[in-house]
């Protein structure tokens, strides 16, 4: 007989993890929310899916519904929801419906880049400071959407302060703590600006995710459905209106 082989079993990657739960309903619903985006961001619908999966591993961490905290989809607390016009209560809870939430993730990260895209006034002695470079600004984009764009503005400021350039990311990340940030915090911020954007050259080369959904026109939700009650089919939980 002859000796047997040792046959390799390639280990699959967290993207190809991820490809594996993406239904179509979720392509179709992020790619829709990619309809937010456009040619003056560096924003796509694999940004969306890196940040889906960083954020819930694609639906799969989601929390408890109603809660203050981040949860749902895409880990928005319930402020930044319901500033995307998102309802948020036990009885109905949109982050945890991936039509609503990748749409109000779409909407944010937008908002966030349209923010450091020029000086946007924040709050008392707080603007941000306008980074010119699409993909220079999506780092800061990506860090204040895992962090707040207060904090992340700050650090920029505190860059400036001490003489560093404001419009680079590796020089304003160092002022992440003094900003206000725990050490831990600040190691998470770091990972995810750099994870994301990993992730999502990988996704951009496997998932079947259509690229050029940023051009089309958005297809809207129907409105908000406040009234109802929640039923499990399939092991998923679902709102019916009543």
């Amino acid at each position: 007989m002859s000796p047997q082989k040792n046959i390799k079993v390639s280990k699959k990657t967290k993207v190809e993890i991820w490809l594996g739960r993406e239904t179509s309903h979720i392509r179709k619903a992020l790619e829709n929310a990619s309809s937010y985006f456009d040619d003056r961001d560096a924003l796509t619908v694999n940004t969306l899916e890196a940040i889906y999966g960083q954020e819930s591993s694609f639906g799969t961490l989601l929390h408890e519904r109603g809660i203050d905290g981040p949860s749902g989809d895409f880990q928005l607390d319930a402020v930044t929801a319901k500033t995307q016009d998102l309802t948020v209560s036990k009885e109905n809870d949109q982050r945890f419906d991936i039509d609503y939430a990748s749409i109000a993730a779409a909407r944010y990260l937008k908002s966030l880049d349209a923010m450091f895209g020029k000086k946007t006034h924040l709050s008392e002695n707080r603007d941000t400071i306008p980074i010119k470079d699409t993909l220079e600004r999506k780092k800061f984009v990506l860090a204040a959407y895992d962090d707040g764009q207060g904090k992340i503005a700050h650090a920029q400021y505190l860059a400036q302060q001490a003489g560093k350039d404001p419009t680079q990311w590796d020089a304003v990340q160092k002022f992440l703590e003094e900003a206000g940030n725990a050490p831990g915090k600040v190691t998470e911020i770091r990972k995810y600006v750099e994870n994301v954007p990993k992730n999502e050259a990988e996704f951009a080369q496997k998932s079947l995710a259509d690229k050029k959904a940023k051009n089309k026109k958005v297809r809207k939700s129907k409105g908000p459905c406040v009234n109802g009650h929640w039923i499990t089919k399939n092991h998923h939980h679902i709102f019916i209106c009543d």
